[in-house]
């Protein structure tokens, strides 16, 4: 906002991913009701919100990076006794052209606390199998005692690492309490020095830096001879509508390249030797 002025980043003319958690607190079909105001009815609502509903992704991603994931879907198993909206069976290819959502597990109860535990259940009682998901870090943050506490903020992450041991109880921090944007706001807290953490040795180095996710590459920046620095864009891959520029860990000398421009690659393929 800039005084009476305000300006949108984005608007998707659509319905929103979460959608069902709307529909199960307010008993609404929103589809229908899209469809019934594009055929020119005119909609009159009287909506009462009733109990708490919440709404977890499966996704083909890994669990500890969030990077995509490929392959065939062998055994599926989703669970019968909450809402799951999906549109993948068992044999199906998961590719890199598309989104790597696999389902939506929509657990609804008479408040949160319940809704979690419901949730909690219906992912226990989910498999995957032949393709790497996100399923274990889904059962982690379900049980986790910050998120059931209802103090997650964009840090949790940060200050918990994906599949980490999981606290007895939630501990105190910067982020532990809620606040207004027009109230003051807790200190900020640096950010982590990454090259500082680098041990010494890793100054200069050698080794062979391979893919972190499948994909395609759109871009080598990198020659055999070329010197490279920390952090610098050796390869470009793409998939399922995201770009990934991988960097360089230290200062070395390119010996090798092992992929060029619109080449497939698989999760651990080699792409650049550094020496």
């Amino acid at each position: 906002m800039d005084g009476a002025d305000v300006y949108f980043l984005e608007l998707n003319g659509r319905i929103q991913v979460e959608h069902p958690v709307t529909e199960e607190v307010t008993g609404l079909d929103i589809v229908e009701l899209q469809l019934r105001v594009a055929a020119g009815e005119q909609i009159d609502l009287d909506v009462m919100p009733r109990g708490h509903a919440i709404e977890a992704r499966l996704y083909a991603e890994d669990p500890r990076t969030f990077l995509p994931q490929t392959g065939r879907l062998g055994r599926l198993v989703l669970p019968p006794d909450i809402r799951v909206d999906s549109g993948v069976e068992e044999g199906d290819e998961i590719g890199l052209s598309y989104d790597p959502l696999l389902a939506k597990l929509i657990a609804y109860d008479s408040d949160r606390e319940e809704a979690v535990e419901r949730l909690s259940r219906a992912l226990d009682a989910t498999t995957v199998d032949g393709v790497t998901t996100n399923l274990p870090f889904l059962r982690w943050l379900v049980r986790h005692p910050v998120f059931r506490a209802g103090a997650v903020s964009t840090a949790f992450l940060l200050e918990h690492a994906p599949l980490s041991a999981t606290p007895l109880r939630a501990g105190s921090g910067v982020f532990a309490q809620p606040w207004r944007l027009n109230l003051p706001a807790p200190l900020p807290e640096a950010a982590p020095d990454v090259d500082a953490a680098l041990p010494a040795a890793a100054a200069h180095g050698h080794g062979t830096i391979a893919a972190p996710m499948p994909g395609t590459v759109i871009g080598v920046g990198v020659a055999v001879g070329d010197s490279v620095t920390p952090h610098q864009p050796l390869v470009i891959l793409e998939a399922m509508k995201m770009e990934m520029p991988v960097l360089a860990p230290f200062s070395a000398t390119v010996i090798a390249v092992h992929v060029a421009t619109g080449d497939q690659v698989a999760a651990g393929t080699p792409l650049v030797e550094l020496g």
